[in-house]
């Protein structure tokens, strides 16, 4: 591969360490990331000398394409993430080391107490949709044209997450569910976007316009927009929160390019994210988007940890340790 043909961003695949995402190009060496490295750090490699060694990836990979800006490591000469970044494996590890009970419909409370809350929250709302929604009793409202009845069952499902912090409060809710063309308007967009058996920009985009419509705050556009897809089906949506959301992300290494206005690019790099988690999560018993939420709250929350050394896997002050005792015994 000629390096003319790779530039900053470019996705490469290389024989031994994977994908990854080139992160600076040099005369003689190439920066690049490669996930499945565990380490914060990305790869030095020498040029030409790794040329056979790499192919481009034509394949999208939303996660890898939004990682976040890194800087150089003027001790170690390589690129890193934050001091505050966590592989997959290590947030996964830690999270289910504090939470043993996190995929359990019942289990101890202590550390899992605040999960547990946020969990059951969230499921009492997928619960409630099921009930008010489920076996085409929306269509049947939605061709009735009775929309009353739609918001209140609506503003039922929204009261059972209320408490979440960053979520629509009720008052807010019941203010932008006046009766009323925008009203009908979002009701129809909302479940023409839920109806889809994936999710659609084109559908996402109508309901973020009729979401604004509605007048809410700007900072309650997010949840208005992903909230109630979420309830109604939380294995293909997901709901973004704003701040414990990006948190989480960004302690992760994704950079999600939050916005206070939805896009459908930030949210294809939330279900994308969402996806890997979810799969490095299912051994451990999670379900569906319900369990990634909740992981991605706690993982924005955690207080960093040691910075480790990328090539010793140990702290650099138990590297200078060795050093020393080394230096000892000789």
């Amino acid at each position: 591969m000629a390096v003319d043909k790779l530039v900053t961003g470019s996705l490469v695949n290389h024989r031994t360490l994977g994908a990854g995402k080139v992160i600076a190009v040099e005369a003689t060496a190439l920066h690049v990331y490669f996930p499945g490295s565990g380490t914060r750090y990305a790869a030095k490699l020498r040029w030409p000398v790794a040329s056979p060694f790499l192919t481009q990836n034509p394949e999208p990979n939303a996660w890898l394409e939004g990682l976040g800006s890194f800087a150089m490591d003027s001790v170690s000469g390589r690129y890193t993430l934050a001091a505050n970044f966590m592989s997959h494996e290590e947030a996964v590890a830690a999270y289910l080391a504090d939470h043993p009970a996190a995929f359990r419909a019942s289990g101890p409370r202590g550390k899992d107490a605040s999960r547990l809350e946020r969990g059951a929250r969230w499921r009492a709302a997928c619960a409630e949709w099921t009930a008010a929604f489920g076996g085409e009793q929306a269509e049947k409202l939605l061709e009735d044209g009775n929309y009353a009845e739609l918001t209140r069952r609506v503003l039922r499902v929204a009261a059972h997450a209320s408490r979440i912090p960053n979520m629509v409060e009720t008052d807010v809710l019941e203010e932008a569910f006046e009766p009323g063309g925008v009203v009908r308007e979002f009701l129809v967009a909302l479940f023409a976007y839920v109806a889809a058996p994936l999710p659609a920009r084109s559908r996402f985009e109508k309901l973020i316009a009729a979401s604004y419509a509605l007048g809410v705050p700007p900072d309650a556009v997010w949840p208005m927009v992903t909230f109630f897809p979420f309830a109604a089906a939380p294995s293909r949506h997901m709901v973004l929160v704003p701040r414990s959301t990006s948190a989480g992300a960004s302690r992760l290494g994704c950079d999600l390019q939050y916005q206070a206005a939805p896009s459908w690019a930030t949210y294809l790099r939330l279900r994308d994210l969402s996806t890997r988690l979810l799969e490095k999560l299912a051994p451990a018993g999670a379900r569906d988007f319900v369990d990634v939420e909740c992981f991605l709250h706690a993982t924005g929350g955690r207080r960093p940890g040691p910075v480790r050394n990328s090539r010793a896997g140990t702290t650099p002050s138990t590297k200078k340790g060795a050093r020393a005792m080394a230096r000892r015994k000789a």
